[in-house]
């Protein structure tokens, strides 16, 4: 491996980050660290939303290796590293992956199933670990119980219906603003597919399909512009986790109604999360849910790649709102 590599940063910039490609040094894995050549990695929208707070001139804001997850071969492992070595097919989180290589901590590790392509393996870590954090972790969903999530096309949200289904949870609902898209929301699991675009027609078809008594836990990617109907929509002792605000962050909340209903919102992010905490959860999801991904119950939902050259063209992309699942960069695919 070259001592320098490529790598994307997030520059401040005066209207929010710009991100460039740039020459870096490689690292040395630290102790309990591996070195990963990366050979694809998976985009995520809050990069974008942070990125755009990320403005020159504000506090702290100087530039910033992007990316949070990968999949490749180890390059080299550091003292006290066991069960991994180099040449094996792994993938996981890790600042920094949009680069040749990045530095891992081995506690973030997953093996990469048989026959996974390097671009579907790069699709599963960071929506899979985040769903599982806020639909297990965080709501505790149990067998029977109905889930509905929000932006069900979105990474996070592909990856939500089908750990409901998996765990049980009855029925299983998705909303899109893209009718079209309804038929691959159902092949992942979803029982019911509703269109939020009209509000108060989604919310009729939300009661009925949970024969009146609401939802028991929403997974809730929209934000502020859905808060007033998601808390209409909600059961008693129901469970709203807040994992994205892609359309805003704030909205209307009728607190009368959280505790008529004795209801729970829940606000979960990596960014205030410990390292050691983020390790937790990837650690519960492999756990839990990996030998089901290996088994193919629980399927990457890849909708794009593009070359690692193009992240810029893979942003533009992303905020079409055109995908179903995750856009991918293909690092080295060789």
């Amino acid at each position: 491996m070259s001592q320098t590599m490529k790598a994307w940063f997030a520059v401040p910039g005066p209207d929010g980050a710009v991100f460039e490609l740039r020459e870096s040094p490689v690292a040395a894995p630290g102790p309990g660290q591996v070195v990963v050549a990366v050979r694809a990695a998976g985009t995520n929208r809050g990069e974008l939303i942070r990125g755009a707070a990320l403005r020159a001139g504000s506090a702290p804001a100087s530039p910033a290796r992007a990316g949070t997850e990968f999949a490749g071969e180890i390059a080299a492992v550091g003292d006290g590293v066991t069960g991994w070595q180099p040449g094996d097919r792994v993938m996981g989180r890790a600042v920094g992956s949009y680069a040749q290589s990045v530095v891992a901590h081995q506690r973030s590790l997953m093996r990469i199933p048989g026959g996974m392509s390097w671009a579907e393996a790069a699709a599963i870590p960071n929506v899979f670990v985040t769903a599982h954090d806020a639909l297990v972790t965080n709501a505790a969903a149990r067998p029977g119980e109905s889930v509905m999530v929000t932006a069900g096309p979105s990474g996070v949200g592909t990856a939500a219906i089908q750990i409901a289904r998996h765990i049980g949870a009855n029925p299983v609902i998705a909303t899109t603003r893209t009718p079209a898209k309804a038929d691959s929301l159902r092949a992942l699991g979803a029982h019911e597919v509703i269109d939020s675009r009209d509000a108060g027609k989604w919310v009729d078809v939300v009661m009925r399909a949970t024969g009146e008594r609401g939802v028991d836990v929403i997974i809730d990617h929209v934000g502020g512009p859905m808060l007033a109907d998601n808390i209409r929509v909600l059961a008693l002792k129901a469970r709203l986790v807040s994992v994205g605000r892609n359309a805003g962050r704030v909205g209307d909340c009728d607190l009368d109604e959280i505790a008529r209903k004795r209801a729970s919102i829940i606000g979960v992010t990596f960014r205030t999360r410990t390292p050691e905490e983020s390790l937790a959860c990837s650690e519960r999801f492999a756990a839990h849910l990996l030998d089901a991904v290996a088994k193919g119950a629980l399927k990457p939902v890849l909708d794009r790649t593009f070359p690692f050259e193009r992240l810029t063209d893979a942003h533009k992309y992303m905020l079409s709102d055109a995908q179903t699942g995750k856009i991918v960069l293909l690092v080295d695919a060789t």
